[in-house]
């Protein structure tokens, strides 16, 4: 199926990348490299297709490329390269994921597919845990699959807070109404996967997220009263020792953990001052010889994560390389409010509007979470960043196109053009 169609080798490499379904059983197959196998023959068979060769022209794929190179770089003449070579490999190849989704992703049908995938995918631990905080009482955490990405419990909650907004548009736009309850039982249990993470900063992005979500729908005060009935009701969810850990969000300047992270920021800060071009590489606040070096008052005496996607890249790639990263998160926000003016008072495109409200509550969640959370790297958050492209380029795509696609293509759910959203493939 892949080297008849491209699309479905990406579909195929994103289960594997976010899912990580070898995590999940026992055997050889927990430690094979299978990613790599999808990639190869999703390379060759693209290479082979008549699919398109390049990827979108857009500020957002520019600036992943230009990420690529300029960690490469950084790499190369890290402080630490043994340290900083195995990461570049694993982020290099996110890169390269994401590079892969914006090119071979052309039509609507493909980036609904995308979506489901990304959705499931992290959807899965979402369930799972909050099936478990259910049966456990809340007395344990949830913690995603081993060895990966989201393996931390901190992560993994930013990971399913950000995935929650497009859970609620494939609810929206879902025709069947058993995908559409399904759905909604789904984001319940994601919420409360989340809060059985015992994640501080995901509780924090949690809130700025629901806020969004707020000010981006027409049910912003229903949705606040919903969070709120939900919030009265986690007495009777979770344990005294969860109300306990959150408790320390308001005297975060005693809290001996954010004390850690503010030192680890210092460190990084002193890493890209004397490094401002390319930083000191890939996770060179976590080595202790560095971090001892590049020693000041207040910052960390042994390495350490560095806690935040904006100090992480600092440190890592320097001013220069923080730059291009928020340029990406720029691009992408820009993606997003591109797609609304386009799509106003078009009711045939007003799905392109309600899946662009929800990256936008996505990325505020990530900016927000991810201030406190090594996360910059994630391939989730690198394929949403790709998406906001894909969309854009749908939307702009001949109107003869997309009539042709909505005559040939699957059906979604046809909204009130009121909100305004219509029908359309």
């Amino acid at each position: 199926m892949m080297l008849r169609a491209p699309i479905v080798g990406i579909l195929a490499w994103l289960w594997i990348s976010l899912m990580c379904p070898h995590r999940e059983v026992f055997g050889f197959l927990q430690g094979f490299g299978l990613n790599l196998y999808i990639a190869v023959l999703t390379g060759l068979a693209w290479m082979i297709s008549k699919e398109r060769k390049t990827a979108p022209p857009n500020l957002v794929t520019l600036g992943l490329m230009l990420f690529g190179v300029w960690s490469t770089l950084s790499t190369y003449f890290a402080l630490d390269r043994e340290v900083a070579l195995p990461l570049w490999d694993r982020n290099i190849k996110s890169l390269i994921l994401a590079l892969a989704v914006a090119t071979i992703t052309t039509t609507r049908s493909r980036l609904q597919a995308v979506i489901w995938m990304v959705v499931v995918s992290i959807g899965y631990y979402a369930v799972k845990g909050g099936g478990f905080v259910l049966l456990s009482g809340g007395h344990s955490r949830v913690f995603g699959p081993e060895a990966s990405m989201i393996e931390d419990n901190n992560a993994l909650g930013l990971a399913m807070i950000v995935l929650l907004p497009l859970m609620n548009y494939l609810r929206v736009t879902s025709a069947r109404a058993f995908v559409r309850w399904g759905l909604l039982a789904a984001m319940g249990l994601t919420l409360i996967a989340v809060l059985g993470t015992y994640s501080r900063g995901a509780l924090v992005a949690l809130a700025a997220a629901i806020a969004a979500n707020a000010v981006r729908s027409r049910y912003g005060v229903a949705l606040v009263a919903a969070a709120a009935v939900v919030a009265g009701s986690l007495p009777h969810l979770l344990p005294p020792t969860w109300f306990e850990r959150m408790s320390t969000i308001q005297v975060y300047n005693e809290d001996s953990s954010f004390a850690g992270r503010v030192a680890a920021w210092k460190t990084s800060v002193n890493i890209a001052t004397a490094h401002p071009l390319l930083g000191g590489g890939y996770s060179a606040v976590t080595v202790d010889r560095i971090v001892q070096q590049f020693h000041s008052p207040g910052s960390s005496e042994a390495g350490r994560a560095a806690h935040s996607i904006y100090f992480q890249v600092l440190g890592d790639t320097g001013f220069a390389g923080l730059a291009i990263y928020l340029l990406v998160l720029a691009a992408a926000w820009l993606n997003t409010a591109m797609v609304l003016a386009a799509t106003r008072g078009r009711s045939d495109l007003a799905w392109a509007a309600q899946l662009a409200r929800m990256m936008q509550v996505s990325l505020v969640a990530l900016m927000v979470g991810g201030a406190a959370l090594s996360m910059a790297y994630y391939d989730g958050f690198l394929v949403l960043f790709a998406l906001t492209a894909v969309l854009l380029q749908v939307v702009r795509r001949p109107v003869e196109t997309t009539a042709t696609e909505t005559a040939q293509g699957p059906r979604w759910r046809a909204l009130p053009a009121a909100r305004p959203v219509g029908r359309t493939a």
